[in-house]
């Protein structure tokens, strides 16, 4: 019955009844049945328009794309929530290794926005906002599939929908811990943000907070908005990530490395200047 409202969400809005049962393949009486027991598990919204009709949100959205990782055997059990912010939420997992599911939260309020600065979505303008999470999640597996095992991130393992299944990684974020050699650990972020570059990948919102400090080293996360080196502020992102990160290390333990260095060490001197965002809005 999810499932069908799902796909009716292709098309509507709200998704009338005598639809979800011709999706569902269920007469109209025991859709509408099943469709108030449902509601009353507040695992759909219900609308009274000219019509009644019914649309999933996140809940049950989680429910689905968990249901699709078990069915596939990647997960046997969900655990608890570890990680939460304005666009995603994070949960320990169990599968063949321990795992970390994630699952994006774009949202109606932020859509636009999201729409307006993220590639994966300006060819899309009237794309749902459920849709949205998912085209996320996707952009996000994709690149991460694409980076591991050369640059330090989680070992992407499944993606259904809006939420991707990923190697858990224990350890702290790095704003959350006091380092013992942070030059070390500096030196080895940005050796990650030089591999992501060679293989044509600027992660666009690097900083102390989506840079974990495992066992192995630092691991770098959190990359749906991740661009590619042909995108028009390219270089501007990548001097944002490196700003990011040389002032925490500057805050935090003192470390004093100029940006001309730190972009020399991650192979990007000669990196073209690009457009800046205003420039970029008169064209």
């Amino acid at each position: 019955m999810l499932g069908a409202i799902e796909t009716g969400m292709r098309t509507h809005e709200w998704v009338p009844i005598p639809e979800v049962a011709r999706l569902s393949g269920q007469n109209a009486r025991k859709a509408e049945f099943r469709l108030g027991q449902l509601f009353e598990q507040k695992l759909v919204m219900r609308e009274k328009l000219h019509y009644v009709g019914y649309q999933i949100d996140f809940d049950a959205y989680d429910l689905l794309a968990l249901y699709d990782f078990v069915k596939r055997d990647h997960v046997s059990r969900i655990g608890e929530r570890f990680g939460i912010g304005k666009e995603a939420v994070v949960y320990e997992a169990c599968g063949k290794i321990p795992l970390a599911v994630k699952f994006h939260r774009q949202g109606r309020t932020s859509f636009k926005h999201v729409r307006r600065l993220r590639d994966h979505l300006t060819d899309l303008p009237k794309v749902p906002w459920l849709y949205a999470a998912a085209l996320a999640a996707r952009r996000e597996f994709q690149v991460m599939e694409k980076l591991y095992p050369v640059v330090s991130v989680p070992r992407p393992v499944a993606l259904s929908r809006h939420a991707l299944a990923m190697e858990f990684i224990p350890g702290p974020q790095l704003n959350r811990i006091t380092l013992s050699d942070p030059e070390e650990a500096q030196k080895m972020i940005l050796e990650a943000v030089a591999a992501a570059l060679r293989l044509g990948f600027i992660h666009a919102d690097l900083s102390e907070f989506n840079v974990i400090i495992s066992d192995e080293g630092p691991r770098i996360i959190d990359w749906p908005q991740a661009v590619q080196l042909e995108h028009p502020h390219a270089r501007e992102l990548l001097v944002r990530d490196l700003g990011n990160v040389l002032r925490f290390f500057e805050r935090k333990y003192k470390i004093v490395m100029p940006l001309e260095s730190a972009l020399e060490l991650v192979g990007a001197r000669e990196m073209p200047p690009g457009e800046t965002q205003e420039e970029a809005s008169k064209t």
